[in-house]
């Protein structure tokens, strides 16, 4: 049995990114050869009261500049001997720092440090703590060539260190999109069928860029009278997108409907899907985009053009470029059966490369080659 400890700062929503792909990997390894144990640096709203199949650990690290901080790091260290954990997993900065110290006073685990991102928000001091840890750290495993890239020109990272696994998606969920699961979605939304829906899921964060995608709805208003756009998600940023439709005359064009967590539900009620964030390593949404079959336009950054194939499951424009985000969106308004075709095509893509399957078996296949190659009599 392989113990695997996943060190996360905290979850206050297990539909974010990295938290979707960690719940993933909790709920479906094999339970005959894994035995996953989840640790939070910090409580929230959303673990208090929740039971879950796997063991669960909650400290109260919040500032790594008080005794309290690395009194809990020590606690942790000795909760690994004592469980013989063998490969511990973290994922954000802080988790980071307190699972890659907390492993090396153990001893016994490997460290595996996850790069789910491009660490646009790390600071000078972030990166210098995070070169540190390089040689506290066995393996790095990304999700996109681009993160591994940008750990690389970063953290100084070498090269060979890595490993990558992109996101999987539980596809069989995406059955239940049908005219009625369509209709009704639409319905709550004060839409009706003959509304053309231009969608995006994202947190009304500044790095998601829907201020862009602002702009491009108040050029496109006057030629598509039917024409809807969708936000689905919080953040805060919300006031100042919501003057800013105000400002653009948007009210009725353009609709903040809020977190959802039937994300898939929302997807139904979209004709064409866009992600215009200005930093992406991979994904969940493009990749839930494309299970959807919806005509997508994304950003050209990060892993997005891992995921999309430009013309065929999809266009990509430069973040920068306004006027081709409403090029590319006037066209698949206008071309119905080109859309229609890229549609078919990332459906297709999506359940070929990105099965939840395909992602289980890869982390299981890693794990045990990672014990076989550094710890030869576990396995």
């Amino acid at each position: 049995m392989i113990k695997i400890a996943f060190v996360i700062d905290t979850i206050d929503t297990p539909g974010a990114g990295t938290e979707k792909q960690l719940f993933l990997l909790l709920k479906h390894l094999d339970r005959s050869k894994f035995a996953p144990h989840l640790v939070c640096l910090r409580d929230s709203e959303w673990l208090q009261g929740k039971t879950f199949d796997f063991p669960l650990v909650k400290y109260n690290a919040y500032s790594m500049t008080g005794l309290q901080y690395w009194k809990y790091v020590r606690q942790f260290a000795a909760w690994c001997r004592r469980e013989e954990i063998d490969i511990v997993q973290v994922a954000f900065f802080d988790a980071t720092l307190f699972g890659t110290v907390g492993a090396r006073l153990a001893r016994r685990p490997l460290l595996v440090s996850t790069r789910r991102n491009i660490g646009n928000w790390h600071n000078s001091i972030n990166l210098r703590v995070l070169r540190l840890l390089r040689r506290w750290t066995t393996r790095y495993l990304a999700n996109s060539q681009a993160a591994i890239r940008r750990t690389i020109e970063v953290e100084y990272v070498e090269p060979d260190r890595f490993d990558l696994i992109y996101n999987g998606l539980d596809l069989a969920a995406f059955s239940c999109i049908t005219p009625a699961v369509r209709e009704a979605k639409r319905r709550a939304w004060g839409l009706s069928e003959q509304d053309t829906v231009v969608g995006i899921v994202a947190n009304l964060r500044d790095v998601k860029n829907i201020s862009s995608l602002i702009d491009v709805t108040a050029r496109l208003a006057p030629d598509f009278p039917r024409l809807k756009v969708v936000s689905v998600g919080e953040g805060p940023y919300r006031d100042r997108l919501v003057a800013q439709v105000k400002a653009c005359n948007l009210e009725n064009r353009f609709l903040f409907v809020g977190r959802d967590t039937d994300v898939i539900s929302c997807l139904a009620a979209f004709d064409i899907a866009t992600l215009t964030s200005r930093f992406e390593s991979f994904s969940n949404s493009l990749i839930e985009y494309m299970a959807a079959g919806l005509p997508i336009v994304a950003s050209n950054i990060g892993g997005n053009g891992e995921a999309v194939a430009h013309e065929e499951t999809g266009l990509l424009y430069d973040v920068d470029n306004n006027d081709e985000l409403e090029q590319y969106l006037r066209r698949l308004l206008t071309d119905t059966d080109f859309a229609r075709q890229i549609g078919d095509n990332a459906r297709r893509d999506a359940h070929a490369r990105f099965t939840f399957e395909a992602c289980i078996k890869a982390h299981e296949d890693y794990y045990t080659d990672l014990l076989r190659h550094f710890r030869p009599g576990r396995v």
